[in-house]
Protein backbone atom coordinates (compact mmCIF):
# COMPACT_ATOMS: atom_id res chain seq x y z
CA UNK A 1 0.00 0.00 0.00
CA UNK A 2 1.56 3.52 -1.09
CA UNK A 3 1.00 6.15 1.61
CA UNK A 4 0.72 9.84 0.76
CA UNK A 5 2.98 12.28 2.87
CA UNK A 6 1.52 15.13 4.33
CA UNK A 7 2.26 17.44 1.47
CA UNK A 8 0.31 14.63 -0.59
CA UNK A 9 -2.40 15.21 1.30
CA UNK A 10 -3.10 18.65 1.20
CA UNK A 11 -2.59 18.13 -2.43
CA UNK A 12 -5.06 15.42 -2.61
CA UNK A 13 -7.29 17.63 -0.60
CA UNK A 14 -7.12 20.33 -3.20
CA UNK A 15 -7.66 17.72 -6.05
CA UNK A 16 -10.69 16.14 -4.06
CA UNK A 17 -12.22 19.62 -3.56
CA UNK A 18 -12.24 20.89 -7.33
CA UNK A 19 -13.25 17.22 -7.83
CA UNK A 20 -16.58 17.68 -6.08
CA UNK A 21 -16.87 21.01 -7.11
CA UNK A 22 -16.60 19.91 -11.00
CA UNK A 23 -19.11 17.03 -9.67
CA UNK A 24 -21.93 19.63 -8.19
CA UNK A 25 -21.45 21.29 -11.76
CA UNK A 26 -22.01 18.37 -13.96
CA UNK A 27 -25.58 17.55 -11.47
CA UNK A 28 -26.64 21.07 -12.14
CA UNK A 29 -25.80 21.11 -15.68
CA UNK A 30 -28.26 17.56 -16.23
CA UNK A 31 -30.48 19.24 -13.96
CA UNK A 32 -30.66 22.25 -15.76
CA UNK A 33 -31.23 20.27 -19.20
CA UNK A 34 -33.89 18.30 -17.89
CA UNK A 35 -35.81 21.50 -16.54
CA UNK A 36 -35.49 23.02 -20.14
CA UNK A 37 -36.71 20.08 -21.80
CA UNK A 38 -40.05 20.74 -19.20
CA UNK A 39 -40.16 23.97 -20.46
CA UNK A 40 -40.49 22.98 -23.91
CA UNK A 41 -42.92 21.05 -22.89
CA UNK A 42 -40.80 17.37 -23.62
CA UNK A 43 -42.87 16.09 -21.28
CA UNK A 44 -46.15 14.54 -20.63
CA UNK A 45 -46.74 16.15 -17.48
CA UNK A 46 -45.23 17.90 -15.11
CA UNK A 47 -45.41 14.51 -12.89
CA UNK A 48 -43.06 12.89 -15.35
CA UNK A 49 -40.52 16.19 -15.40
CA UNK A 50 -40.58 15.89 -11.81
CA UNK A 51 -39.71 12.66 -11.04
CA UNK A 52 -37.11 13.05 -14.01
CA UNK A 53 -35.47 15.41 -11.71
CA UNK A 54 -35.71 14.01 -8.72
CA UNK A 55 -34.48 10.40 -10.08
CA UNK A 56 -31.62 12.91 -11.43
CA UNK A 57 -30.69 14.56 -7.86
CA UNK A 58 -31.46 11.11 -6.11
CA UNK A 59 -28.90 9.04 -7.95
CA UNK A 60 -26.19 12.17 -8.23
CA UNK A 61 -26.30 12.46 -4.77
CA UNK A 62 -25.85 9.05 -4.17
CA UNK A 63 -22.83 8.66 -6.38
CA UNK A 64 -20.85 11.76 -5.00
CA UNK A 65 -21.83 10.34 -1.28
CA UNK A 66 -20.49 7.22 -2.11
CA UNK A 67 -17.50 8.83 -3.16
CA UNK A 68 -16.70 11.59 -0.61
CA UNK A 69 -18.93 10.80 2.72
CA UNK A 70 -16.28 9.90 5.17
CA UNK A 71 -13.23 10.29 3.47
CA UNK A 72 -10.59 9.95 5.63
CA UNK A 73 -6.41 10.08 4.46
CA UNK A 74 -6.52 6.57 4.10
CA UNK A 75 -9.02 6.78 1.00
CA UNK A 76 -7.35 9.79 -0.51
CA UNK A 77 -5.06 8.21 -3.03
CA UNK A 78 -8.13 5.79 -4.82
CA UNK A 79 -10.49 8.95 -4.61
CA UNK A 80 -8.09 11.15 -6.49
CA UNK A 81 -7.06 8.18 -8.98
CA UNK A 82 -11.08 7.78 -9.64
CA UNK A 83 -11.77 11.62 -9.85
CA UNK A 84 -8.44 11.39 -12.30
CA UNK A 85 -10.01 8.82 -14.69
CA UNK A 86 -13.32 10.59 -14.49
CA UNK A 87 -12.11 13.39 -15.75
CA UNK A 88 -12.59 15.98 -12.72
CA UNK A 89 -9.00 17.08 -12.35
CA UNK A 90 -5.95 16.40 -14.88
CA UNK A 91 -2.04 16.28 -14.68
CA UNK A 92 -2.16 20.10 -13.81
CA UNK A 93 -3.80 18.87 -10.38
CA UNK A 94 -1.02 16.08 -9.47
CA UNK A 95 1.59 18.70 -9.85
CA UNK A 96 2.06 18.01 -5.94
CA UNK A 97 2.90 14.25 -5.93
CA UNK A 98 5.63 12.33 -6.20
CA UNK A 99 6.20 10.62 -9.28
CA UNK A 100 5.89 7.66 -8.11
CA UNK A 101 2.27 8.69 -6.70
CA UNK A 102 1.37 10.12 -10.02
CA UNK A 103 2.30 6.58 -11.48
CA UNK A 104 -0.37 5.34 -9.24
CA UNK A 105 -2.60 7.37 -10.24
CA UNK A 106 -2.61 7.88 -13.64
CA UNK A 107 -2.61 3.65 -13.85
CA UNK A 108 -5.74 3.11 -12.42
Amino acid sequence: MHELTKAEKKVARAAIDKGLDAEFKEGLENFESILQDWRQGKFASNKEAYHKIFKAVDDKDYAMSRRYDGLTGGRYLLTVANIFMDGYIDEKDLEGFRPETKEIIVAR
